[in-house]
C-alpha cells in the first residue's frame, strides 16, 4: 500500500535482605527474579533459585507502570486453584480459563478453576469486597490512574490477586501473570511482585492488509487476535479492498479469497471476549482496482479500469452505501475506517474539469464529507488515512470534527511532531500510524521499523492523540505475517508503556515474553534478519531476490561493492538460522514464528549464494571467451554443467526447496487463494538457472566442434570484468 521507502516462602534472613534491597534501590529490586527450571529433577528451593537468579529478573512486555519484585514465590503445586471473586462473572471466568490453558501449554501445569485450595489465585473486580480485603492484607494500594483498563497484581507465597476496575483490566492482569510464570511441571512458580499498571494510550491497534494476496484463514485471524490481546492491544482492523464477501456485490470478492459474513461474526465474538475491538476498514476511494477492472464496475472508475472511484459517478456512493449497510450489521465497533488514501488518479479522468475549477483538495474533501453523510445513520466515528489531507493543510479546518485522521508515516525520523501538529492545529483528533516495514521484504526491516514505531508513538503520546494503529502491508502479495510479530509487539509495548520506550529493555525481554525462552538469542536473530537492508544498502530485499541475475543491471549491482557484503550477508543469515534451530527445543510459546523466520534466513542465504555464483560464472566465462585457444580454461566451464557438481542446477534445486517451504508456511496462515501466483515466481526463477545450464551445455558442445563460444552477452553475464574483479 505504501509508497514511502518505506520483547515457598523464603528463609527470614533472605526475605529481610530482599526488602532492604528494595528500600535502598527500587530499580534493583524491580529486576530481582529467578531462573525457570528446564528439567524433571526435584525442584530447587526458593533460596537455591535466588542464588542462580535470572540475570534480568522479571520480564514483562509491555513493561508495567509500577513494579516491585519481592523475591517471594507462589509455587504452582497441586493445591493451587484459580478462584473467581464473582463466580457469576462470565468475563472473569473466560479470562481465568484462558490463563489456565496458557499455563498448561507453556509450563505443563494443570490448574483448576474454582473450588477451594490451600493457596489461591484470586481473580475479580477491584470493587469486590473479597478482592479489596485481600489487597489490603497484602499491603497493595490502588492507584487513581488505573482507569478502565488498569489492573493490580500481587503475588505472595500463599495468595495471588489479579484485579481490575473492569473485566478488561482483570484480563490484562492475567496476561501479565502469564509472563511471570517460571519453570515447568512440579517446579513451576509465579515470581513475587506487586504491580499497578494501566495503559498510556486509549486505543492500541493494528491494521492488517488482507487484500494484496494473502487472505488469512479464520483460524489465523483468531491467532492474531489472541496474540494482540496477550500484549494488551485492544483494536484490530481488517484492511479490505475487494475481499469482503458482500451479498449486494457478489462479483467483487474473489473465489476462495472472500472473508464471509459468517466468518466476520465469529471473529467479532472471538475478539470481544478478549477485549479487542474489530474495526472494518473498507476502502471507499482509492485502491479499488480489483473491483473496477470488472466491466460492470468500470463505469465508476476515475480512469478506465483504474484504481480510484470517481466522485462524478453516482454509482460510487451506491456501492459504498451497499458495502457499509452490510458491514454495519456485522461489526458492532464504534468506528468505521473508510480508507481514502493514495488517490493518485484523481483529476486524471472524469473529475478533471471539477478539479480544474475547484482544486484537487476541495474535490477530495467533498468526497469525504459525502461519505460521512452517507454513513451518519450508523452513528460510527469515521477514520480516514491522512496522507492526502496533509497535502492540503489549508483545507483541513473544513473536515468535520467527528472524523479521525489516521496519520501514517513510515519514514524513520527523529521526530514526528510537525506532522502531528498539522492535524492538531486543525482541531482534528488523530491516531499515529507507524509500520512494521513488512512490505516488499523477505523479512521486515527492523532497523527502520524500530525507529518509526518508537518515535512516532512517543510523539503521539506526548501530543495526547487518541491512539496508535500500527500497520502491516502486503504490497508484493507474498509477505508472511509470522515474520511481523517483533514490530507488532513493539507497537503494543510503545502504546501501553509511558514514552519513551527503552528499546534495549524491550529486546532483553522479548524472547521470554513472546517465545517463553530465556536469553535474547531470538531477538538478536530477528534484528539480524531485519538489518540486511541496511547491510546491503537496498530498499526492497524482495525486489533484489526476484531480479533476473542474468542481466547487466544485476551484474552491475553485484559489481558495485556487493561482493564482500554478500559474504557478510550469508554468514549472518546462516548464523541466524543456526540460532533458530538451536533455540527451537526451548521455545514454549509462538513456536510457529521460528519456521517462518528460518525460511527468511534461507532466502537471504540463497540471495547471497546466487550473487556469488553468477559473479563467478561471469569471471570464468569471460576468461574462457578471451582465451578460446586454451582448452583447459574453457573446460573449467563444465563445472557449471556437470552431473555431480553443477552450481547452476544447484541454484534451481535450492529455489525448489524454498518454494515448498514457502508453500507450507503460507498455508499455515492463509487460504490457498493467490498462492499459485507466488509459487510461479519460484518456478520462473528456477527455470532461469536451468535454461542457462542447458544453454551452456550446448555452447560447450559447439565449442568442441568449432572452438568458438557465444559472446558473454548471450548469457546475460555483464561487461568484461576489470582487473580489480
Amino acid at each position: 500500500m505504501r509508497t514511502t521507502p518505506r520483547t515457598k516462602r523464603a528463609p527470614r534472613r533472605a526475605a529481610l535482605l530482599l526488602l532492604l534491597a528494595a528500600c535502598l534501590c527500587p530499580a534493583a529490586a524491580a529486576n530481582l527474579g529467578v531462573r525457570p527450571r528446564q528439567d524433571a529433577r526435584p525442584a530447587p528451593t526458593p533460596a537455591q533459585r535466588r542464588t542462580t537468579a535470572a540475570p534480568h529478573g522479571v520480564q514483562v512486555i509491555p513493561a508495567p507502570k509500577s513494579l516491585k519484585a519481592t523475591g517471594e514465590e507462589f509455587p504452582l503445586t497441586r493445591d493451587a486453584r484459580l478462584v473467581l471473586a464473582d463466580p457469576k462473572s462470565e468475563e472473569d471466568r473466560f479470562a481465568a480459563v484462558d490463563f489456565a490453558e496458557d499455563l498448561s501449554a507453556t509450563a505443563d501445569v494443570a490448574l483448576r478453576v474454582g473450588g477451594g485450595g490451600k493457596r489461591q489465585i484470586l481473580v475479580g473486580p477491584l470493587a469486590h469486597a473479597r478482592v479489596s480485603a485481600a489487597l489490603g492484607k497484602a499491603g497493595a494500594s490502588v492507584s487513581p490512574d488505573l482507569g478502565e483498563e488498569g489492573y493490580v497484581l500481587v503475588v505472595r507465597p500463599e495468595l495471588v490477586v489479579v484485579a481490575g476496575r473492569t473485566a478488561a483490566g482483570t484480563f490484562y492482569g492475567l496476561q501479565t501473570l502469564k509472563q511471570l510464570v517460571r519453570g515447568e511441571g512440579a517446579g513451576a512458580y509465579v515470581q513475587g511482585v506487586i504491580i499497578a499498571d494501566w495503559p498510556s494510550m486509549r486505543w492500541r491497534g493494528l491494521s492488517d492488509d488482507i487484500s494484496r494476496g494473502p487472505v488469512p484463514t479464520l483460524e489465523y485471524l483468531k491467532r492474531q487476535v489472541r496474540t494482540l490481546a496477550m500484549f494488551k492491544m485492544n483494536m484490530h482492523s481488517l484492511y479490505m479492498e475487494h475481499v469482503f464477501g458482500s451479498a449486494s456485490h457478489p462479483l467483487i470478492a474473489p473465489e476462495g479469497g472472500a472473508v464471509t459474513p459468517a466468518e466476520i461474526r465469529e471473529l467479532v465474538a472471538y475478539a470481544r471476549r478478549r477485549h479487542v475491538e474489530l474495526v472494518p476498514q473498507q476502502q471507499t476511494f482509492g485502491h479499488l482496482h480489483k473491483a473496477l477492472r470488472l466491466e460492470k464496475y468500470n463505469e465508476l472508475a476515475e480512469v478506465p479500469y483504474g484504481d480510484v472511484l470517481s466522485p462524478q459517478a453516482e454509482g460510487t456512493y451506491e456501492l459504498i452505501a451497499d458495502w457499509y449497510r452490510e458491514l454495519d450489521e456485522l461489526f458492532p465497533s464504534r468506528f468505521f475506517h473508510i480508507g481514502a488514501d493514495e488517490v493518485f488518479e484523481l483529476a486524471r479522468g472524469r473529475s478533471a474539469e471539477e478539479v480544474k475549477a475547484r482544486g484537487v483538495g476541495a474535490v477530495y474533501f467533498e468526497h469525504l464529507k459525502r461519505v460521512r453523510e452517507l454513513l451518519l445513520p450508523y452513528k460510527r466515528r469515521l477514520m480516514f488515512w491522512g496522507d492526502i489531507a496533509l497535502n492540503h493543510p489549508a483545507l483541513l479546518p473544513g473536515v468535520p470534527r467527528d472524523m479521525i485522521a489516521m496519520n501514517w508515516d513510515y519514514t524513520p525520523r527523529p521526530t514526528y511532531e510537525g506532522r502531528i501538529g498539522l492535524f492538531q492545529k486543525a482541531g482534528l483528533e488523530q491516531f499515529v500510524c507507524p509500520g512494521v516495514w513488512s512490505w516488499n521484504q523477505i523479512f521486515p526491516n527492523t532497523d527502520a521499523s524500530s525507529v518509526n514505531i518508537t518515535n512516532f508513538v512517543r510523539d503521539g503520546q506526548r501530543a495526547g492523540v487518541l491512539g496508535v494503529m500500527n500497520t502491516q502491508w502486503d504490497d508484493d502479495g507474498e509477505a508472511l505475517f509470522e515474520n511481523s510479530w517483533y514490530g507488532v509487539v513493539l507497537g503494543a509495548a510503545a502504546s501501553w508503556q509511558a514514552a519513551p520506550l527503552d528499546l534495549a529493555s524491550f529486546e532483553r525481554d522479548f524472547d521470554w515474553a513472546f517465545f517463553r525462552r530465556e536469553g535474547d538469542e531470538l531477538a538478536k536473530a530477528t534484528r539480524t534478519l531485519g538489518g540486511f537492508n541496511t547491510l546491503l544498502g537496498i530498499n526492497s530485499s524482495d525486489e533484489l531476490f526476484w531480479r533476473d541475475p542474468f542481466t547487466d543491471d544485476f551484474q552491475a549491482t553485484v559489481a558495485r561493492g556487493l561482493e564482500e557484503k554478500t559474504r557478510q550477508l550469508r554468514l549472518a543469515a546462516e548464523g541466524a538460522e543456526e540460532s533458530l534451530i538451536r533455540a527451537r527445543t526451548g521455545v514454549r510459546r509462538n513456536q510457529q514464528a521460528l519456521d517462518s523466520m528460518r525460511l527468511a534466513a534461507r532466502r537471504f542465504d540463497h540471495l547471497g549464494r546466487r550473487a556469488q555464483v553468477v559473479r563467478q560464472l561471469s569471471r570464468d566465462y569471460w576468461d574462457a571467451y578471451l582465451n578460446l585457444g586454451d582448452r583447459r580454461r574453457v573446460r573449467r566451464l563444465r563445472t557449471y554443467t556437470g552431473p555431480v557438481y553443477n552450481s547452476l542446477r544447484e541454484m534451481a534445486e535450492e529455489l525448489t526447496e524454498l518454494r515448498e517451504a514457502y508453500r507450507a508456511q503460507w498455508l499455515r496462515e492463509n487460504r490457498p487463494y493467490w498462492l499459485a501466483s507466488v509459487l510461479a515466481r519460484y518456478d520462473l526463477a528456477a527455470a532461469r538457472w536451468l535454461t542457462r545450464m542447458k544453454q551452456l551445455e550446448e555452447s560447450l558442445r559447439e565449442y568442441d566442434r568449432t572452438s568458438t563460444l557465444p559472446a558473454p552477452s548471450a548469457f546475460g553475464l555483464g561487461p568484461r570484468p576489470t582487473q580489480e574483479d
